[in-house]
């Protein structure tokens, strides 16, 4: 294939990707996560102590009567002027524990774009679509140019790839992060310590470390590997790098004991023990999920899975016969350390804090350009012909995934069906009662479409008790429409005082989340 022809092919995926993650970003509502992350990058604290909520600074306040869905509405959205960057930070700070860059880039893109579902996730689709041209540098320096098409095709077609491309959270820009800090390692290696290499690799560095604390695992396999094979880059060059990416995330990082030490309304989950868990098969699921995309966040195949997996396998054991132990050499090393140091940081940090990090794959996503990467170079190794069929097959395996997550994305966390069947030929003499953490009244709150007003009772915060609340609530309502999502194992004395004291006319699940209908007993109100 000529340069010309494989450039047109190349913008070709590019286009088809593009309409596809739009059409799957527009296929579905948010879920908490996105919520929460709409409300950061407008300024809006939610998951503090209630006794450390401050109205004026738009802190999330639990209303003490039920409210029309429209001021809780008012935490996703921009104020009137809108806030500083600096309330962002400060929200950041107070609710999550994540670094502020991601949030402080979408208050920009929010300014301009909106705060609509789709403005939302379209800053991660502009994300994975950076990545691009860098994974394109790193194929061809790495693998030649064969190998440029086919870890192309596996980044862009990839349903977890898609997934994360088009979910409103910081991964893609991750992504950006770790593949501009490893192109820039290259440069170095190749070029020596200019000013500008240098530069760029600080601030690709700083902006991995204000994007995700996970950042920390490739960027150790990357300084590791620049101090075994430094190539033209003296030492001495690279520690002054270091010094200065320092230096320029100490004053985030210096706050970062008291952020994390700091109570939250969802603090410890990752202490948790899931049901069922093992770590060695948490730990295989982890690193099997970048090639038989076998995940919980859609509906997947478990067929298409496994052919997509032995696709990958007999790739793998090409270049092991082809290579042997040389496929470990060369600049290959840096894509091995950068996969392994992705998927075994949750590990590394699981042993150190005793969580369960491991149990949530999303904490390996860093891994996902090395992973396709190298499954690129592999398939760099076969012929043109049997390169091409293992590769159809991978992306024919995957594409039940596609339609899945294109379908049904999230089913379990769903807040979009959940709010509308709540709200669904309700009255504005009803009450719909959301049992969850802050975001996840707020996204009951988006997609609610009836007259009923809503009240929130996040059991965290401790501002509601039984029986008192149920009747400052209830009083004078005709039917109250119990709502339980994303509860993060509160408990719920609240239903269980209905359950005594009312009379179940409906109850209903979907995924996760759970609506009940309530009516009273002998009266026409509460």
């Amino acid at each position: 294939m000529t340069e010309h022809r494989k450039s047109w092919l190349l913008f070709a995926i590019v286009g088809l990707t593009t309409v596809l993650q739009v059409l799957i970003a527009s296929s579905s509502g948010l879920w908490v996560d996105e919520i929460f992350s709409l409300s950061m990058a407008t300024g809006h604290s939610l998951e503090h102590p209630a006794a450390a909520a401050d109205p004026a600074k738009g802190d999330f306040v639990e209303p003490r009567q039920p409210v029309p869905a429209e001021q809780f509405l008012r935490y996703l959205k921009h104020d009137d002027p809108p806030s500083s960057p600096t309330r962002v930070v400060r929200a950041v700070l107070l609710s999550d524990t994540n670094p502020p860059l991601y949030y402080l880039l979408l208050y920009v893109w929010t300014l301009i774009f909106g705060t609509s579902d789709m403005a939302l996730r379209s800053f991660s689709i502009i994300c994975s679509l950076a990545c691009l041209p860098l994974l394109v540098n790193l194929a061809r320096r790495i693998g030649g140019e064969v190998a440029i098409l086919p870890t192309y095709v596996l980044f862009t077609f990839s349903p977890l790839a898609i997934y994360y491309s088009t979910e409103g959270r910081m991964y893609s820009l991750l992504w950006l992060c770790v593949l501009a800090t490893a192109w820039a390692s290259l440069l170095l290696q190749e070029r020596g310590g200019n000013a500008a290499t240098c530069a760029l690799w600080i601030v690709s560095s700083v902006a991995g470390f204000l994007t995700h604390y996970f950042f920390v695992f490739p960027w150790l396999a990357i300084l590791a590997y620049l101090l075994v094979r430094p190539g033209k880059l003296m030492r001495v060059h690279l520690a002054a790098c270091v010094l200065l990416v320092a230096v320029m995330i100490l004053p985030w990082y210096f706050n970062l004991p008291k952020s994390l030490g700091s109570w939250r309304v969802t603090k410890d989950w990752l202490k948790w023990r899931p049901r069922g868990f093992d770590q060695l098969t948490s730990f295989r699921d982890l690193v099997l999920q970048f090639f038989s995309c076998r995940t919980k966040l859609w509906l997947d195949h478990p067929l298409s899975g496994t052919a997509a997996l032995i696709g990958f396998a007999v790739v793998g054991g090409a270049i092991a016969w082809r290579l042997g132990i040389h496929m470990f050499g060369g600049q290959r090393l840096l894509l091995w350390l950068l996969f392994i140091a992705a998927c075994t940081g949750p590990l590394v940090f699981d042993l150190i804090q005793h969580t369960y990090t491991v149990a949530v794959p999303r904490y390996a996503i860093a891994a996902l350009p090395s992973a396709y990467l190298l499954a690129g170079l592999a398939l760099a190794c076969l012929d043109a012909r049997a390169r091409l069929i293992i590769l159809i097959l991978i992306v024919l395996a995957w594409v039940p995934d596609i339609l899945s997550l294109y379908r049904n994305r999230l089913a379990s966390l769903a807040i979009r069906p959940i709010a509308r069947a709540a709200s669904a030929n309700s009255l504005s003499s009803d009450l719909i009662l959301v049992h969850s953490i802050p975001s996840g009244v707020l996204g009951i709150a988006r997609y609610a479409a009836g007259r009923a007003p809503l009240a929130a009772w996040v059991g965290q915060l401790g501002n509601r008790w039984v029986p008192d609340s149920v009747f400052t609530l209830a009083t004078g309502r005709s039917r109250i429409i119990f709502v339980a999502v994303h509860t993060v194992r509160e408990p719920a004395p609240e239903e269980k005082w209905l359950r005594g004291n009312a009379v179940v006319c409906h109850e209903t699940r979907i995924g996760s989340g759970r609506i009940v209908e309530f009516q009273p007993v002998n009266s026409k109100t509460f």
